[in-house]
């Protein structure tokens, strides 16, 4: 890398720092960072152009409310580099998504998705005048199934044709991160920060701990929420435009699919 390609490296993290450290002020964890966030900055930048980085052991603990769910909390520092890798591709994937793919997407949260679903099924029963039919799916246990090496084809997949535009960055350095958080097993890398009982009563079908060796995805990570975008985008399209389902929405695994009798049948 040169010197310009370096301080634009620099730059990038100062950025995604920023917006990391927005809604978790005073935690302990970005506290310690922020005492040094410099020199901690420019050292991450070291390691990346090194090609040494590395994700930090990650905290693993259990939240009972509003159900009983398992996290896997990212350091920091490893939080500030997802923003980097979000604020690079991010462009890059919206341009491929369809409309009516609701999570993690500026101005699409869950409201925007409830509005539209409300919409849909209000259009195909012309205002509940005629009969309608609703078709909800989810996928078990999504993030804790998805394959690393599907999901890495498929992100490859959808950054193709672009040597450029990833604020600057060269594409190889964007898939050297891809590939160190990607194929970065989080329940091998961290530190559980409550007793073991507290994971009593959970199944093995919601734990990290008891995935088939490359499968897995921690929920919270902001790159997760892109990577739960990515996955499911080839299926996405196979609905609006081979099946050519008009009214169909989703937010990371749950699709909602309203259609009439008369298109019912013609799926």
């Amino acid at each position: 890398m040169t010197g310009s390609s370096d301080s634009l490296l620099a730059l990038r993290l100062f950025e995604a720092y920023y917006r990391a450290r927005k809604g978790k002020r005073n935690t302990l964890n970005q506290l310690k960072f922020e005492i040094d966030y410099e020199h901690n900055l420019l050292q991450l930048a070291g390691e990346i152009k090194r090609r040494q980085y590395t994700p930090k052991p990650c905290i693993a603990f259990i939240v009972n409310k509003p159900v009983k769910r398992e996290i896997f909390a990212a350091d920091f520092r490893d939080r500030v580099v997802h923003h980097l890798l979000h604020g690079c591709i991010n462009p890059i994937v919206e341009g491929k998504l369809i409309h009516d793919t609701y999570s993690c997407r500026k101005g699409k949260g869950t409201l925007y998705g409830v509005k539209r679903i409300d919409t849909f099924i209000r259009s195909c029963s012309r205002n509940y005048q005629r009969d309608a039919y609703i078709l909800k799916l989810d996928v078990t246990g999504y993030f804790r199934n998805m394959r690393h090496d599907i999901l890495w084809e498929k992100v490859q997949k959808i950054l193709s044709g672009r040597k450029s535009a990833y604020g600057g960055l060269s594409r190889e350095l964007i898939d050297y991160l891809l590939h160190r958080i990607i194929h970065t097993h989080a329940a091998d890398n961290c530190r559980v920060k409550c007793s073991q009982a507290e994971w009593k009563g959970l199944p093995k079908s919601k734990s990290l701990f008891h995935v088939e060796v490359g499968c897995g995805l921690p929920i919270g990570n902001l790159t997760s929420q892109l990577f739960g975008n990515i996955f499911l985008n080839d299926f996405d399209h196979f609905v609006k435009h081979r099946l050519a389902v008009k009214y169909y929405g989703r937010y990371v695994d749950d699709m909602v699919l309203s259609t009439t009798a008369g298109n019912l049948y013609a799926l």
